[in-house]
């Protein structure tokens, strides 16, 4: 029987306090490395409270999905799929410095999401290339995945399946050679 209420402690008796710290970690420095690329530093931060929520609402979700299925651990795609999908939620990315003019600081978090999950689909190949040939439909997938967060009601299943889409169609292409 599944639980109604899932509290921090649990969460720390579940996952362990050290796979909650590194993940958290792993995300804000990501963070960090994504605001200072974009030249944001001065003009966003990152909300710790909000991070830290995100993170109760990722594990906790990741808690209820081992439950579900029976099983003890679940696959990267999830992980990534999860992590974007509360990050979305949460957001945060906080402007600190608003800049009216500028529309790519109003959807911080949205690129940063897709920057996030972008990094996640070359990690694992470290020999990723796009031919030129390719190039236009890559960026048609990247710039609808921005698009579908910022203006698409988005589920964690949603971006599990896009991920899922995007490894098959790699796949594809390798068979072709």
């Amino acid at each position: 029987m599944s639980k109604i209420s899932y509290s921090y402690q649990e969460l720390i008796s579940d996952f362990g306090e050290e796979k909650i710290k590194k993940r958290y970690q792993v995300i804000y420095d990501f963070m960090k490395s994504f605001i200072e690329r974009k030249g944001y530093k001065g003009k966003v931060s990152i909300s710790t409270g909000l991070l830290n929520q995100m993170l109760v609402d990722y594990f906790t979700d990741i808690h209820r999905l081992k439950e579900f299925h029976d099983i003890e651990y679940v696959n990267y795609i999830k992980i990534h799929a999860y992590s974007a999908y509360w990050m979305l939620k949460r957001k945060p990315i906080q402007i600190i410095e608003d800049d009216a003019d500028n529309i790519e600081l109003t959807f911080v978090n949205e690129a940063f999401i897709v920057s996030y999950i972008m990094n996640f689909l070359h990690e694992s190949d470290d020999n990723i290339y796009i031919l030129e040939e390719d190039r236009e439909d890559y960026l048609e997938f990247v710039k609808n995945l921005e698009y579908s967060l910022k203006y698409r009601d988005i589920t964690a299943r949603m971006l599990e399946t896009m991920i899922e889409a995007f490894k098959a169609g790699r796949t594809v292409e390798k068979a072709k050679k």
